[in-house]
């Protein structure tokens, strides 16, 4: 995956980036999200949606590309959060809408709706899927945030000591 190539062109991105930003910011402004942070929250979306894209683009697949989307979410709304002095859920939820399977989850309505048990139960396994890759790079991005916190913590107690 590294050494693939990746070929789009600037409209791509700014369509990707653009769309990416309005659901996130749509979705913040439904759930009342602080006008203050609206943007930003836009921001932590972008940032998501462009690393799924990036990475579906390379060939990855779907659940290595939503847990490194759901990754870039966490690590963004984990930086914001500190920047703004807001809660971190206030860019992370509404960061996330983006990745969210809305689609496929329709689709296993409906054919379970129409009888089709077999096709649903495929696309609901997809869903499933792809719902526990961005629960588990929103995890990851908590993880790495902690360890880093801790490696900090030690780097300076270090320097405090060796003074």
């Amino acid at each position: 995956m590294l050494g693939m190539q990746v070929s789009f062109n600037i409209w791509d991105v700014l369509i990707n980036l653009i769309f990416s930003y309005v659901a996130t910011v749509g979705f913040a402004l439904t759930v009342n999200i602080p006008h203050r942070v609206i943007h930003w929250s836009g921001v932590c979306g972008c940032a998501g949606w462009m690393v799924y894209w990036l990475v579906t683009r390379a060939s990855a697949g779907r659940m290595l590309s939503n847990t490194l989307g759901a990754f870039a979410v966490g690590l963004v709304a984990l930086l914001l959060a500190k920047w703004k002095k807001c809660p971190v859920t206030l860019f992370s939820v509404p960061g996330l809408v983006p990745l969210v399977p809305g689609a496929p989850a329709y689709m296993v309505v409906r054919r379970l709706i129409d009888g089709k048990y077999v096709a649903a139960q495929q696309m609901m396994m997809r869903v499933a899927i792809v719902t526990v890759s961005i629960a588990l790079g929103f995890l990851l991005s908590t993880l790495f945030q902690e360890a880093w916190n801790k490696y900090v913590k030690r780097l300076k107690l270090r320097e405090k000591l060796g003074k």
